[in-house]
Protein backbone atom coordinates (compact mmCIF):
# COMPACT_ATOMS: atom_id res chain seq x y z
CA UNK A 1 0.00 0.00 0.00
CA UNK A 2 1.58 2.81 -1.08
CA UNK A 3 0.56 6.65 0.59
CA UNK A 4 1.67 10.13 0.52
CA UNK A 5 3.23 12.02 3.34
CA UNK A 6 1.49 15.26 3.15
CA UNK A 7 3.01 17.66 6.37
CA UNK A 8 4.87 17.39 9.61
CA UNK A 9 3.62 19.47 12.31
CA UNK A 10 3.70 19.17 16.00
CA UNK A 11 0.51 17.86 17.49
CA UNK A 12 -0.86 18.38 21.03
CA UNK A 13 -1.06 14.56 22.47
CA UNK A 14 -4.69 15.70 23.21
CA UNK A 15 -5.65 16.03 19.78
CA UNK A 16 -4.73 12.70 18.72
CA UNK A 17 -7.24 9.89 18.16
CA UNK A 18 -6.32 6.55 19.11
CA UNK A 19 -8.47 3.69 18.04
CA UNK A 20 -7.51 0.55 19.54
CA UNK A 21 -8.44 -1.05 16.73
CA UNK A 22 -5.67 -0.72 14.63
CA UNK A 23 -3.06 -1.73 16.32
CA UNK A 24 -1.33 -4.32 14.49
CA UNK A 25 0.24 -6.04 17.09
CA UNK A 26 -2.12 -9.39 18.38
CA UNK A 27 -0.50 -8.75 21.77
CA UNK A 28 -0.91 -5.38 22.11
CA UNK A 29 2.01 -3.34 23.72
CA UNK A 30 5.47 -4.18 24.99
CA UNK A 31 5.64 -2.39 27.86
CA UNK A 32 9.54 -3.43 28.38
CA UNK A 33 9.93 -1.40 24.40
CA UNK A 34 7.18 1.50 25.82
CA UNK A 35 10.15 2.31 28.70
CA UNK A 36 13.12 1.89 26.58
CA UNK A 37 11.71 4.73 24.18
CA UNK A 38 11.27 6.82 27.25
CA UNK A 39 14.81 7.13 26.96
CA UNK A 40 15.70 9.19 24.68
CA UNK A 41 12.16 10.58 22.81
CA UNK A 42 14.66 13.49 20.73
CA UNK A 43 15.24 10.10 18.57
CA UNK A 44 11.73 8.77 18.14
CA UNK A 45 10.24 9.63 14.46
CA UNK A 46 7.13 11.26 13.47
CA UNK A 47 3.99 9.62 14.84
CA UNK A 48 1.95 8.66 11.68
CA UNK A 49 -1.74 10.03 11.70
CA UNK A 50 -4.52 10.64 9.31
CA UNK A 51 -6.85 13.34 8.71
CA UNK A 52 -10.32 12.02 9.55
CA UNK A 53 -12.50 13.37 12.10
CA UNK A 54 -9.36 14.60 13.74
CA UNK A 55 -5.81 13.28 13.67
CA UNK A 56 -6.39 9.74 13.85
CA UNK A 57 -2.94 8.09 15.23
CA UNK A 58 -1.74 4.84 12.89
CA UNK A 59 1.97 4.40 13.22
CA UNK A 60 3.29 4.72 16.43
CA UNK A 61 1.31 3.43 19.40
CA UNK A 62 4.64 2.61 21.62
CA UNK A 63 5.83 6.06 21.25
CA UNK A 64 2.32 7.48 22.14
CA UNK A 65 2.55 5.22 25.61
CA UNK A 66 5.97 6.63 26.05
CA UNK A 67 5.06 10.26 25.40
CA UNK A 68 1.96 9.86 27.67
CA UNK A 69 3.87 8.91 30.35
CA UNK A 70 6.64 11.45 29.97
CA UNK A 71 3.98 14.02 30.08
CA UNK A 72 4.73 15.39 27.14
CA UNK A 73 2.49 18.64 25.70
CA UNK A 74 3.10 17.85 22.08
CA UNK A 75 4.84 15.10 19.78
CA UNK A 76 5.99 15.59 16.22
CA UNK A 77 3.61 13.72 13.66
CA UNK A 78 3.44 13.13 10.19
CA UNK A 79 0.26 13.81 8.12
CA UNK A 80 -0.47 11.01 5.64
CA UNK A 81 -3.40 11.10 3.05
CA UNK A 82 -6.54 8.59 3.69
CA UNK A 83 -5.79 5.40 1.79
CA UNK A 84 -7.84 3.98 -1.14
CA UNK A 85 -11.33 2.61 0.63
CA UNK A 86 -10.31 4.23 3.49
CA UNK A 87 -8.59 1.07 5.40
CA UNK A 88 -6.93 2.50 7.92
CA UNK A 89 -6.37 -1.01 9.72
CA UNK A 90 -4.46 -1.76 6.39
CA UNK A 91 -2.37 1.26 6.51
CA UNK A 92 -1.51 0.73 9.62
CA UNK A 93 -0.32 -2.63 9.48
CA UNK A 94 1.58 -1.85 6.21
CA UNK A 95 2.93 1.00 8.04
CA UNK A 96 4.33 -1.38 10.80
CA UNK A 97 5.73 -4.11 7.95
CA UNK A 98 8.90 -1.76 6.96
CA UNK A 99 10.27 -0.26 9.96
CA UNK A 100 10.49 -0.52 13.74
CA UNK A 101 9.77 -3.52 15.96
CA UNK A 102 9.27 -6.98 13.15
CA UNK A 103 5.47 -7.78 13.22
CA UNK A 104 5.04 -11.59 14.83
CA UNK A 105 3.84 -14.62 12.64
CA UNK A 106 0.92 -14.57 14.76
CA UNK A 107 0.23 -10.97 13.51
CA UNK A 108 0.60 -11.43 10.10
CA UNK A 109 -1.56 -14.02 10.13
CA UNK A 110 -4.30 -12.22 11.65
CA UNK A 111 -3.81 -9.42 9.13
CA UNK A 112 -4.39 -12.28 6.26
CA UNK A 113 -7.58 -13.75 8.48
CA UNK A 114 -9.04 -10.13 8.44
CA UNK A 115 -8.52 -9.86 4.99
CA UNK A 116 -10.04 -13.12 3.81
CA UNK A 117 -12.84 -12.26 6.08
CA UNK A 118 -13.41 -8.48 4.29
CA UNK A 119 -13.62 -10.41 0.93
CA UNK A 120 -13.17 -13.74 0.81
CA UNK A 121 -12.54 -13.76 -3.24
CA UNK A 122 -9.47 -11.76 -2.66
CA UNK A 123 -6.25 -14.10 -4.28
CA UNK A 124 -3.85 -16.10 -1.73
CA UNK A 125 -1.11 -13.60 -3.67
CA UNK A 126 -2.60 -10.60 -3.07
CA UNK A 127 -2.70 -11.34 0.41
CA UNK A 128 0.66 -13.19 0.59
CA UNK A 129 1.92 -9.68 -0.58
CA UNK A 130 -0.22 -7.72 2.31
CA UNK A 131 1.13 -9.18 4.74
CA UNK A 132 4.90 -10.93 4.11
CA UNK A 133 3.39 -14.36 4.27
CA UNK A 134 3.98 -17.02 1.93
CA UNK A 135 0.79 -17.78 -0.30
CA UNK A 136 1.12 -21.63 0.63
CA UNK A 137 0.21 -20.30 4.18
CA UNK A 138 -2.16 -18.06 3.46
CA UNK A 139 -4.01 -21.19 0.94
CA UNK A 140 -4.15 -23.39 4.45
CA UNK A 141 -5.51 -20.57 5.97
CA UNK A 142 -8.42 -19.41 4.14
CA UNK A 143 -8.71 -23.93 4.14
CA UNK A 144 -8.81 -23.47 7.68
CA UNK A 145 -11.71 -20.71 7.88
CA UNK A 146 -13.73 -22.07 4.71
CA UNK A 147 -13.59 -25.60 6.98
CA UNK A 148 -14.92 -23.73 10.12
CA UNK A 149 -17.60 -21.72 7.75
CA UNK A 150 -15.97 -18.72 8.79
CA UNK A 151 -16.08 -17.31 5.59
CA UNK A 152 -17.34 -18.48 2.30
CA UNK A 153 -15.82 -20.66 -0.52
CA UNK A 154 -15.28 -18.81 -3.69
CA UNK A 155 -15.36 -20.28 -7.57
CA UNK A 156 -13.50 -16.99 -8.57
CA UNK A 157 -10.63 -14.72 -7.06
CA UNK A 158 -9.81 -11.35 -7.67
CA UNK A 159 -6.25 -10.15 -8.44
CA UNK A 160 -4.50 -7.38 -7.64
CA UNK A 161 -5.28 -5.63 -10.43
CA UNK A 162 -9.11 -6.10 -10.21
CA UNK A 163 -9.24 -9.38 -12.90
CA UNK A 164 -11.24 -11.94 -11.42
CA UNK A 165 -10.23 -15.85 -12.16
CA UNK A 166 -10.75 -19.29 -11.30
CA UNK A 167 -8.11 -21.11 -9.41
CA UNK A 168 -7.43 -24.64 -9.61
CA UNK A 169 -8.39 -25.28 -6.10
CA UNK A 170 -11.81 -23.39 -6.36
CA UNK A 171 -14.16 -26.53 -6.45
CA UNK A 172 -15.73 -26.73 -3.12
CA UNK A 173 -13.70 -28.43 -0.50
CA UNK A 174 -14.73 -32.00 -0.14
CA UNK A 175 -16.25 -32.51 -3.80
CA UNK A 176 -16.12 -35.64 -5.13
CA UNK A 177 -16.63 -36.21 -8.63
CA UNK A 178 -20.17 -36.56 -10.03
CA UNK A 179 -20.00 -40.46 -10.65
CA UNK A 180 -19.07 -40.50 -6.84
CA UNK A 181 -21.02 -37.95 -5.38
CA UNK A 182 -24.72 -39.94 -5.18
CA UNK A 183 -23.00 -43.27 -3.67
CA UNK A 184 -21.28 -40.92 -0.78
CA UNK A 185 -24.62 -39.19 -0.36
CA UNK A 186 -26.17 -42.85 0.45
CA UNK A 187 -23.37 -43.59 2.81
CA UNK A 188 -22.81 -41.04 4.86
CA UNK A 189 -24.77 -38.60 6.78
CA UNK A 190 -23.83 -34.42 6.15
CA UNK A 191 -22.59 -34.40 9.56
CA UNK A 192 -20.36 -37.18 8.54
CA UNK A 193 -19.24 -35.30 5.66
CA UNK A 194 -18.31 -32.20 7.46
CA UNK A 195 -16.27 -34.14 9.93
CA UNK A 196 -14.53 -36.04 6.74
CA UNK A 197 -13.80 -33.06 5.13
CA UNK A 198 -12.17 -31.46 8.32
CA UNK A 199 -10.15 -34.33 8.94
CA UNK A 200 -9.05 -34.46 4.98
CA UNK A 201 -7.37 -30.83 5.03
CA UNK A 202 -5.87 -31.62 8.60
CA UNK A 203 -3.97 -33.88 6.73
CA UNK A 204 -3.55 -31.64 3.76
CA UNK A 205 -2.27 -28.89 6.01
CA UNK A 206 -0.09 -31.62 8.12
CA UNK A 207 1.79 -32.48 4.95
CA UNK A 208 2.36 -29.02 3.97
CA UNK A 209 4.09 -28.47 7.18
CA UNK A 210 6.18 -31.22 7.19
CA UNK A 211 7.35 -30.18 3.95
CA UNK A 212 8.57 -26.94 5.34
CA UNK A 213 10.52 -28.57 7.52
CA UNK A 214 12.86 -30.06 5.07
CA UNK A 215 13.78 -26.09 4.55
CA UNK A 216 15.21 -26.07 8.46
CA UNK A 217 18.74 -26.23 8.82
CA UNK A 218 19.63 -28.86 11.24
CA UNK A 219 16.96 -30.88 10.20
CA UNK A 220 18.97 -33.40 8.37
CA UNK A 221 19.46 -35.51 11.89
CA UNK A 222 17.51 -36.36 14.34
CA UNK A 223 20.04 -35.59 17.00
CA UNK A 224 20.57 -32.28 15.90
CA UNK A 225 16.46 -31.30 15.90
CA UNK A 226 16.26 -32.28 19.12
CA UNK A 227 19.29 -30.78 20.41
CA UNK A 228 17.04 -27.40 19.02
CA UNK A 229 14.16 -28.83 21.12
CA UNK A 230 16.29 -28.83 23.62
CA UNK A 231 17.98 -25.70 23.77
CA UNK A 232 14.82 -23.79 23.00
CA UNK A 233 12.38 -25.51 25.00
CA UNK A 234 14.40 -26.84 28.01
CA UNK A 235 14.56 -30.66 28.38
CA UNK A 236 11.37 -31.05 30.10
CA UNK A 237 8.79 -29.74 27.84
CA UNK A 238 11.10 -31.11 25.02
CA UNK A 239 10.67 -34.38 26.46
CA UNK A 240 6.33 -33.81 26.98
CA UNK A 241 6.79 -32.66 23.12
CA UNK A 242 8.92 -35.89 21.99
CA UNK A 243 5.76 -37.89 24.24
CA UNK A 244 3.19 -36.32 21.68
CA UNK A 245 5.07 -36.43 18.50
CA UNK A 246 5.49 -40.25 19.04
CA UNK A 247 1.79 -40.76 19.88
CA UNK A 248 0.63 -38.40 17.10
CA UNK A 249 3.25 -39.81 14.56
CA UNK A 250 2.43 -43.19 15.25
CA UNK A 251 -1.15 -42.56 14.12
CA UNK A 252 -0.16 -40.50 10.70
CA UNK A 253 1.84 -43.77 10.04
CA UNK A 254 -1.24 -45.86 9.95
CA UNK A 255 -3.35 -43.63 7.74
CA UNK A 256 -0.63 -43.61 5.28
CA UNK A 257 -0.21 -47.33 5.13
CA UNK A 258 -4.04 -47.40 5.17
CA UNK A 259 -3.60 -45.47 1.80
CA UNK A 260 -1.47 -47.91 -0.04
CA UNK A 261 1.87 -46.15 1.36
CA UNK A 262 4.35 -49.16 2.23
CA UNK A 263 6.08 -47.71 5.62
CA UNK A 264 9.55 -48.88 6.71
CA UNK A 265 11.48 -48.19 10.02
CA UNK A 266 13.95 -45.87 9.96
Amino acid sequence: MQTQIATTIDLPLGRILVDPTLQPRIAGLDYGHVQALEENPKAWPPLIVVKRGGYVLVDGFHRYAAAQNLSLEKVPVAVHELPAGDDLRALAFALNTVHGRPLTLADRRGEAERLLKDNAAVSNLEVARLTALSPTTVAGLRQELEVKATIPVTEQRVSRSGVAFTPPSARPRGELPAEQESLVDRLFTAKERREQRRLAHYFKRLAVALDDGESFEGWETASTAAEALRAVFGGKEAAELAERLATRSRNVLAVAEELGCEVTEA
